[in-house]
């Protein structure tokens, strides 16, 4: 009972009172959904502090065990018990803390970003080299005007040219790339409302041990 009643029934009541609150939203039902939103989030940040423990965990037994990836696991602890001290002492929006954000999350992101591109330039290169179809070379065609067209720098010979280029690759990425993330946005959105319609029939439990 207490492994699959009971975890199943908590489940079900919670999902009927969110669903509830949204199509009718009179006092009692919005009130019970708006407190179960909030418990929603405090278990988020649960999870979060858990993944930050895990991380710290994972690279302080390779510390202890003096693995090759010394270096990095010890720049990711100390970075991350930087980090930590930092927004307690200081807040999420001082000065140092948004310093921090600057100088390394953001450039952080444009590096990830950039090995993403080049990865695919890789990607669509051996594309084209195993298979050589109209698919593979309007890939490799897309990805080198999407780099070329994101250099910051337009060099003054060829100005014209590069404008073009820049053009073209704004549109790319403002019209079908934006309708693919849309198409992967929606397909995301049916996937979790067919995910809460199985926990809240019962078909699935995944809070229980079945």
């Amino acid at each position: 009972m207490f492994k699959r009643i009971f975890p199943t029934a908590i489940a079900i009541s919670a999902g009927l009172f969110v669903l509830l609150g949204a199509l009718l939203p009179v006092p009692p039902l919005t009130g019970i959904r708006t407190l179960f939103i909030d418990w929603a989030v405090m278990v988020g940040a649960f999870a979060f502090i858990l993944a930050y423990l895990q991380l710290l965990r994972v690279h302080l037994t390779r510390l202890k065990r003096g693995s090759k990836s010394k270096l990095p696991s010890l720049l990711i602890v100390l970075a991350a018990l930087g980090s930590f001290a930092l927004v307690f002492w200081q807040g999420p929006v001082s000065p140092a803390t948004q310093a921090l954000l600057r100088g390394l999350l953001a450039p952080g992101q444009s590096a990830l970003f950039a090995l993403t591109a080049i990865t695919l330039l890789l990607s669509g290169m051996r594309l084209l080299k195993v298979r050589r179809s109209v698919g593979s070379v309007l890939f490799l065609a897309v990805v080198l005007i999407v780099l070329l067209g994101s250099i910051p720098v337009a060099l003054a010979p060829y100005q014209g040219v590069m404008g073009t280029l820049v053009g073209v690759a704004d549109w790319l990425q403002r019209v079908p790339a934006l309708a693919g993330m849309r198409g992967l946005a929606l397909g995301v959105a049916l996937g979790i409302l067919l995910t809460g319609l199985r926990v809240l029939f019962g078909t699935t439990r995944p809070h229980s041990d079945d």
